[in-house]
């Protein structure tokens, strides 16, 4: 055997190598890419929960952190002021209130009323759940005040059947 043959079986492998090589970079590259879509589309749906948990009943919910969807107050963006508003419009007969019957309601479930946030900051901390269509509100009779505006919630409160 020639070192002629030696050498051209050295390119042969080379270039079938790089070839190769080729083919599983696209190979990845498109592997990527569909990734992408899908981990797009997972946080979407994480959106989406944190819209819908309200229509979940405690087995749908423990069926969806089964499948690694976190429900803590700090991943669906509720500061403490608004989960504890949102609690408060869930407990509530009809599950409504007036805006000033929610921040009283409020500043009552606090030990230390004095931690209590006034007024226009409770309104302010609890946008997001207007914004996250979790609460509705229903303009009262004077347009210039928000205390008598009727905030709902937004459906029903699904109980657990077990």
């Amino acid at each position: 055997m020639s070192n002629a043959n030696i050498v051209d079986i050295l390119i042969g492998n080379i270039k079938e190598d790089q070839m190769l090589l080729n083919v599983l970079e696209a190979r990845i590259e498109e592997a990527k890419n569909e990734k992408r879509a899908i981990v797009s589309r997972l946080k979407e749906y994480q959106k989406d929960i944190t819209v819908l948990l309200k229509y979940a009943d405690n087995g749908k919910k423990k069926e969806l952190e089964a499948l690694g969807f976190d429900f803590s107050e700090t991943d669906r963006g509720m500061n403490s002021v608004a989960s504890k508003a949102y609690e408060i419009i869930t407990n509530a007969k009809g599950n409504k209130l007036t805006n000033d019957e929610l921040y009283t309601a409020y500043v009552d479930s606090l030990k230390d009323k004095d931690t209590a946030v006034n007024y226009t900051e409770f309104n302010i901390k609890c946008r997001t759940l207007f914004n996250t269509q979790r609460l509705l509100r229903k303009k009262g009779k004077d347009l210039k005040s928000s205390r008598d505006d009727i905030i709902s919630l937004n459906g029903p409160v699904l109980k657990s059947l077990s």
